[in-house]
């Protein structure tokens, strides 16, 4: 399917394809919608018609029909032969290149009345390397239980051989022993591997004597032209570049107009240069990339770099590159040749580019099944020795549960234990679980670190990305089983065919640890991922008259439903980490902005705005120790300290320029127990408070006109920080330091601090400041007590926690509401519980603090922030049920029964009545006694939506004439922030008149 047409040659569209000739591949095309690259065929039959499948091995010639389909509204119907084989096949041949890997499924059901069975894929391959020249490979498992009663996947995972020379792709029925009939529906084949090289999209020969489609990268002269020796493949026409002025200049090629460039894959592009002329500089050629999107204008990215070029023999350059549609799909996508000289003339000859790894499946097409190792069977389940120096053996001495076990010994290094092949398990984009149990062996007390890894090769480039976090798993030689887990692995690695193995090793601080060691029940589990609730209301929609609403974000929030759900409810973000000095500048002088620049890419694209944070941290959290100089006050280290600053921030704050409308110039510089109220961090150790002015003025010399410049801090509910807040801030303004705003993190807990001091705290630096700018930077709530530093209730939250919760972001947010015109942002830190810092903050356990829930679902916390009408108990109303007067001539008593009755929304947890109370408002006055049924609180409970519950109170009248006439208040809360107080008449001898509010 490579062929040459003009010299260029495009790797065709390969949907519902049936031959191999380039002509009968464009005549498909006329009826097939073009797919993703990644799908080379797909077979509905709604034209009606077989879609070019015939008989085999005896089976009827299948006919599409209306009678059944898996989806839309046409199958596919054939009947075996009378002894049960046979099925409908398709020609692969020219459609599945050899060496490439394919996810191949289809849909199966009986017709009615056929008795179950089982059936299959299998294909029919001509190879010389097969007994008699074919073999039969079952495509999957080998049977599949079919019925006439509902669809049944069949398939699965095919490499075909590099041998292969034809192949034909069938469906049948296994075990059948008589003439069956049978519907197939909807087979999808998607390349999940390219063949080993790559698979060729386009090749540049120049033969033709044209330029075929590259144009001038700035202003040199491009012309077809015979070099002075043909290139190592034969060629003797190339390109000419001269009249090169700028070392950029040179030939480009537009990728967005080549066939079957697509997002996601990898590929790579070499060429052979050679010199116009002898060039005494020894220039090099370098192949680049620039990128233009809705975020910017221009992204330039170095693809390969040669060794030095000869006017006298070819040189080739090669390298990979691949493109995203994050933050949006690219504009412009230009691959141009360049040199370190800016004046010489170049040739350049055999420009190939070939796809080496496609973009990820889509997860339907996947392999989705997962590995399970228990050991059993006796077997290693896959597993081998990584290196072939150790032993893997099955063993029955130690299991985790059954009776066996992998044991791995005589290790002769720490990464040489246990693998198992991945390839098609784990898929580029895609999320998984993974569980594995080991002990130790010997048992003799000591800790070991365990790593769960990855090995994999893309294009002849190994890399080992880490599952466990860095640097593994504590686990002690104590002859007890322990498990090690990695939840929402995100597997990020591209590879070639079979080019995925994972593993586990050791990882001492130094030297080597050999322990032997067995493992037992891994499990690697596919992660569906979420859908997000496209019908609720939109966050910062429903505050837009109030103020912008935020969200921390990093790289993982950039793609997929974290970016839905991110741009459907949030017009704000912050970079959690990616802004920070040790992200941008780790090495003085070397900046690094890619994964900050995506993120400013994505908020650009969707019109949100950007806070950066931050420039300057007080405490000398994440900062390169090098911004310190030698962390003395001499004064040459403040001259030195100085100038860090200064370049850290201008290089920054120029580098994203108005994409960033409000910066953290200074983060928590605050310290309530010091007398100057300052942190007296690393910064302040060389240069005292004067680092704040430095930093201020630097940002407010560098960053562009109309930014707004903050310090920002936490716990500014509390007395004290806020009186040095308010302190900090006035002795800045006395000075002329140039400040716009504070910004207040509101990192809090569920029980602290109360929205009263939150608004305290915003309301006393309006009253000081009230030019001042002021932001809630950081806000989520912890579901656990402040300074509780133990409990961890895992996946098993209580869900009347969850209901608190959302009924106190009520709260805060009407306050918030409430304080627009003095607040004019709120930034939450996260956006959904999968991902918040909270989970090893103070202590590593799972936390619950924001907005939506681990699937990306909103929970009661959204609904207090959007509609409140939608928390647990709304509705919750209170109403004297029963009051019973008992009198005689001396003594008045009332038995006055309180009931709640819940709304329809959902349970009112831990409803109690805290207080109940009679005042006076007519008569005689008098003192009545009130006995509840128990202490206050009157603890009634969970009440389930439209239930009721009930208290009685003895109010005891005697005294009291019969005109007096109280006023009943009954205090009472549910989900603890859910409170109201009920409020009735009472009458000491009639009946009363209830009213509640």
């Amino acid at each position: 399917m490579f062929v040459s047409v003009a010299n260029y040659t495009p790797r065709l569209s390969r949907n519902r394809v049936t031959h191999v000739l380039c002509v009968i591949f464009a005549f498909a095309l006329l009826f097939a919608g073009q797919l993703s690259a990644q799908t080379v065929a797909t077979y509905s039959f709604e034209d009606g018609t077989a879609d070019g499948w015939t008989s085999f091995n005896g089976a009827s010639t299948p006919v599409a029909t209306n009678a059944a389909a898996d989806t839309g509204s046409f199958s596919l119907l054939t009947t075996t032969g009378s002894g049960g084989a046979g099925g409908p096949s398709i020609l692969m041949t020219g459609t599945l290149l050899p060496g490439a890997t394919y996810t191949i499924t289809g849909f199966l059901q009986l017709t009615p009345g056929e008795s179950a069975t089982n059936a299959n894929f299998t294909i029919k391959r001509t190879d010389p390397s097969c007994s008699g020249g074919t073999c039969f490979d079952t495509v999957g498992p080998f049977q599949v239980a079919v019925t006439d009663s509902g669809w049944t996947q069949i398939g699965g995972s095919y490499t075909v051989p590099t041998t292969a020379t034809g192949l034909t792709l069938y469906a049948q029925l296994v075990g059948a022993t008589t003439a069956q009939s049978f519907y197939l529906d909807t087979v999808v084949i998607t390349e999940t591997a390219p063949p080993p090289g790559g698979t060729p999209i386009a090749s540049y020969t120049f033969a033709d004597g044209g330029v075929d489609g590259w144009t001038p990268f700035g202003s040199p002269t491009l012309t077809n032209a015979a070099p002075p020796v043909p290139d190592p493949n034969g060629d003797t026409r190339s390109l000419l570049v001269t009249n090169r002025t700028a070392t950029f200049m040179g030939p480009s090629l537009d990728l967005l107009s080549v066939p079957n460039i697509v997002a996601g894959a990898t590929y790579q592009v070499s060429a052979y240069v050679l010199l116009a002329s002898p060039d005494s500089t020894n220039p090099t050629a370098t192949i680049s990339t620039k990128t233009a999107d809705c975020a910017t204008p221009g992204a330039f990215n170095n693809v390969a770099t040669s060794g030095t070029l000869s006017s006298t023999a070819w040189t080739k350059v090669r390298g990979t590159f691949s493109f995203s549609n994050i933050p949006g799909p690219p504009t412009s996508l230009i691959l141009y040749f360049q040199s370190s000289s800016a004046t010489t003339s170049f040739y350049i000859g055999d420009v190939v580019i070939s796809e080496i790894a496609p973009p990820p499946p889509d997860p339907s097409q996947q392999d989705n099944t997962g590995i399970t190792s228990t050991f059993e069977d006796g077997g290693l389940d896959g597993w081998s020795s990584r290196t072939g120096s150790s032993t893997v053996a099955n063993s029955t001495d130690a299991a985790h549960s059954g009776t066996h076990s992998l044991l791995t010994t005589g290790r002769t290094a720490n990464f040489d234990g246990p693998q198992i092949n991945v390839s098609n398990k784990m898929y580029n984009g895609s999320k998984y679980n993974l569980s594995v149990w080991v002990k130790l062996l010997p048992t003799d007390g000591s800790s070991h670190i365990i790593n769960m890894s990855l090995q994999v090769t893309l294009n002849g480039n190994t890399s080992f990305p880490g599952i466990t976090s860095f640097p593994g798993v504590t686990v002690p030689a104590d002859g007890n089983w322990h498990q090690i887990s990695v939840n929402g692995y995100n597997m990020s690695s591209a590879y070639d065919p079979g080019a995925a193995f994972l593993y586990l090793q050791t990882f001492p601080s130094s030297g080597n640890d050999l322990v032997s060691f067995y493992i037992d029940d891994f499990q690697l589990t596919y992660v569906a991922p979420p859908t997000i609730q496209t019908d609720i209301p939109s966050i910062y929609k429903t505050l837009a008259d109030f103020f912008p609403v935020g969200a921390e974000v990093d790289t993982s929030d950039l793609s997929g439903p974290h970016a839905q759900l991110l741009t459907m409810h949030f017009d704000s973000i912050v970079s959690g980490n990616d802004m920070k000095w040790s992200s941008v500048e780790n090495t003085k002088g070397t900046f690094t902005y890619d994964n900050a620049d995506s993120e400013v890419g994505l908020a650009v694209c969707n019109n949100m705005k950007v806070r950066g944070h931050n420039l300057v941290w007080a405490t000398g959290a994440q900062t390169p120790t090098y911004a310190f100089g030698d962390g003395t006050n001499s004064a040459v280290n403040q001259a030195l300290v100085t100038a860090n600053i200064q370049e850290h921030i201008q290089n920054e704050v120029q580098h994203f320029g108005d994409k960033v409308y409000v910066w953290d110039v200074v983060n928590e510089p605050l310290d309530p127990t010091q007398s100057d109220c300052l942190s007296h961090g690393p910064f302040y150790q060389v240069l005292g408070k004067s680092y704040i002015d430095i930093a201020l003025q630097a940002a407010k010399q560098y960053a562009p006109a109309g930014t707004q410049l903050f310090i920002n801090d936490y716990s500014t509910t509390d007395s004290n920080k806020l009186a040095c807040l308010v302190s900090v801030v006035k002795d800045l303004r006395s000075r002329g330091i140039p400040i716009d705003g504070v910004g207040h993190e509101m990192h809090n807990a569920i029980n602290f601090p109360s929205v009263e001091s939150m608004v305290q705290a915003i309301e006393t630096v309006h009253e000081h400041f009230p030019e001042l700018k002021q932001q809630v930077t950081e806000l989520d709530m912890s579901i656990y007590n402040g300074g509780d530093n133990t409990s961890n209730f895992g996946l098993d939250v209580p869900p009347a926690l969850i209901a608190e919760q959302g009924w106190l972001y009520k709260k805060y947010f009407e306050a918030f509401r409430r304080l627009s015109g003095k607040l004019n942002a709120v930034t939450f830190w996260g956006f959904a519980d999968d991902d918040t810092w909270l989970d090893g903050f103070p202590i590593a356990r799972t936390d619950y603090p924001l907005p939506f829930d681990m699937n990306l679902q909103a929970k009661p916390a959204y609904w207090g922030i959007v509609d409140p009408k939608k928390l647990p108990g709304f509705g919750l109303r209170f109403h004297i049920s029963s009051d019973k007067e008992v009198s005689d001539k001396k003594d008045v008593t009332h038995v006055v029964t309180l009931t709640a009755t819940n709304g329809d929304v959902g349970p009112a947890y831990t409803t109690q009545i805290s207080s109940f109370s009679l005042t006076q408002i007519f008569g005689k006055r008098c003192s009545p006694v009130v006995a509840p049924p128990s202490a206050f609180p009157v603890v009634l409970g969970d009440i389930a939506a439209s239930g009721t519950a009930s208290a009685a109170f003895t109010v005891n009248l005697t005294g009291c004439d019969s005109s007096a006439r109280f006023i009943l208040k009954a205090a009472w809360s549910s989900s603890v922030y859910h409170t109201g107080t009920f409020v009735s008449e009472l009458k000491a001898r009639r009946e009363h008149d209830d009213k509640a509010k």
